[in-house]
């Protein structure tokens, strides 16, 4: 493959077969650059998050998976945050890391993804622990490193699998051996260089979305506008109505429905107004990256994930309370990509005085806790005098109960 001038590259795919040779889904991996074949991942959130982003709106799922369904890598911290919720969940298959702690917390999670339509895959698995065979119940599939285990080690991994009700994977198969092997042992699927390498994928040319166009329809989410002005918002810029239809014909309902959905409202129907401002930012952040994953739209990703979270510690039964914190975490550096200082920008955003206060001047409890996650991602976690002193007027404790949990 020719991949000379393809300076957008961001995500490659790999096949997964069946045991009848048919293509039935991809694993879904960051590429940095375009004459990337490999992948140097030292941040594993921010190469996930780039991954996600092609795959909803730079290239679009149908682009990338056809009729099939994705695996992606899940590094803890991902695998917790809010914006999995973005995804497909009946397409996807999220694979558990190696370096992932097997534990009570993890499994939890597993749990509630899965109740709501995920798979969920362990990955590089090259032995069965006990631990490993505990976790099992909270999985669907089950990835055997293949070039690291010997063939009775992979024939017991199967076995135990199978008794399970899990499906196995050999993955990294390279050779017509291998491939024999792993279809005498009963492996389901197989994946690995002996049926294709990574194909690597173009995000097509820079995106021309109208920032404008994007506060616009983020504004009207704000205010809980009625849904035929959004619907006219979004029918004004055609490039990003269908970014958006990509959106709705890809969430976990997708599957119910017999055919796709072509009307803007149905898709503002099915999305909701939550993961509508939530694909605004994501996409006002994120859009115009090329090449590499764009330092600022990883950033708010991390602060809004970790401001949000925070809050349900603090506040559990204030959603409202939660929904700020997170919009002002998004809203806190929107003003960068717009050329413009964060007063301006926030005087023509229909937010509420907390959130406004406290992206234009760190003012107020969500002022307290932006001043907060902007220091722990400098690495320096504040003392509880430092909290009581940023936060005279709110609940210092209970933030720094958040915190710490």
């Amino acid at each position: 493959m020719n991949i000379e001038g393809n300076s957008e590259t961001l995500i490659a795919r790999q096949s997964i077969v069946n045991r009848r040779g048919e293509c039935v889904a991809h694993e879904l991996l960051f590429r940095g650059r375009s004459h990337d074949t490999t992948a140097i991942v030292d941040d594993g959130f921010g190469s996930t998050m780039t991954v996600v982003q092609n795959l909803l709106g730079r290239i679009g799922i149908e682009t990338v998976l056809g009729d099939g369904d994705g695996f992606l890598n899940c590094p803890d911290e991902f695998l917790t945050s809010g914006f999995i919720d973005i995804l497909p969940a009946r397409r996807m298959v999220l694979e558990i890391l190696e370096s992932s702690r097997l534990d009570e917390a993890l499994a939890r999670r597993c749990r509630a993804l899965r109740g709501r339509g995920f798979r969920i895959a362990l990955d590089d698995v090259r032995g069965i622990a006990a631990e490993t065979l505990a976790f099992l119940p909270n999985v669907d599939l089950v990835k055997i490193d293949w070039p690291y285990v010997d063939l009775d080690m992979a024939a017991r991994i199967t076995r135990a699998c199978h008794a399970a009700d899990k499906l196995v994977l050999a993955e990294k198969v390279e050779t017509r051996e291998d491939y024999a092997q792993a279809l005498e042992i009963g492996c389901d699927l197989f994946q690995g260089f002996y049926f294709t390498r990574p194909q690597l994928l173009k995000s097509g040319s820079k995106a021309t979305e109208n920032s404008a166009a994007l506060l616009g329809i983020l504004d009207l989410v704000l205010q809980e506008a009625d849904i035929e002005d959004i619907e006219y918002a979004l029918k004004s810029v055609p490039s990003l109505t269908v970014k958006f239809l990509r959106l709705a014909n890809s969430t976990s309902l997708w599957r119910t429905h017999v055919s796709e959905i072509t009307s803007v409202r149905k898709a503002l129907s099915m999305v909701g107004y939550k993961q509508l401002a939530r694909w605004c930012c994501f996409m006002l952040y994120g859009a115009d990256t090329n090449g590499d994953p764009d330092p600022l739209a990883q950033l708010i990703m991390r602060r809004a994930d970790f401001m949000e979270r925070v809050a349900q510690r603090t506040c559990p039964h204030d959603e409202r309370l939660q929904q700020e914190a997170y919009l002002s975490a998004l809203l806190s550096l929107a003003y960068i990509p717009q050329g413009t200082d964060a007063r301006s920008f926030m005087s023509g955003v229909a937010v509420g005085a907390a959130i406004r206060e406290a992206v234009v001047s760190r003012s107020g409890w969500l002022g307290a806790l932006l001043t907060v996650a902007e220091c722990v991602e400098k690495g320096d976690f504040p003392t509880p005098a430092q909290l009581a002193e940023l936060c005279p007027d709110g609940p210092a404790e209970g933030l720094l109960d958040g915190l710490y949990l």
